[in-house]
């Protein structure tokens, strides 16, 4: 069997009443915008955040080495 996702496997085989919540990593995060493209950050304290992933349907913001997911960026 083939399974095409982007789930971890690990939610997808084991049992459902031993796993936590494929949301739990992202209940703290929100999303806001730069530019045209959204980010999902996750706040760390004092104005600084650290990108979750990139929301844009462009592939050349993707590939800008200062927003990429790990990244931390301050905001006023």
């Amino acid at each position: 069997m083939i399974l095409y996702t982007i789930v971890h496997p690990d939610y997808v085989y084991n049992d459902p009443r031993n796993r936590k919540s494929i949301y739990e990593d992202v209940q703290h995060s929100k999303i806001i915008e730069m530019g045209k493209m959204k980010l999902e950050v996750v706040h760390l304290g004092t104005g600084l955040y650290r990108i979750n992933r990139i929301i844009s349907t462009n592939p050349f913001d993707y590939l800008n080495p200062q927003l990429q997911p790990g990244k931390e960026i301050k905001l006023h």
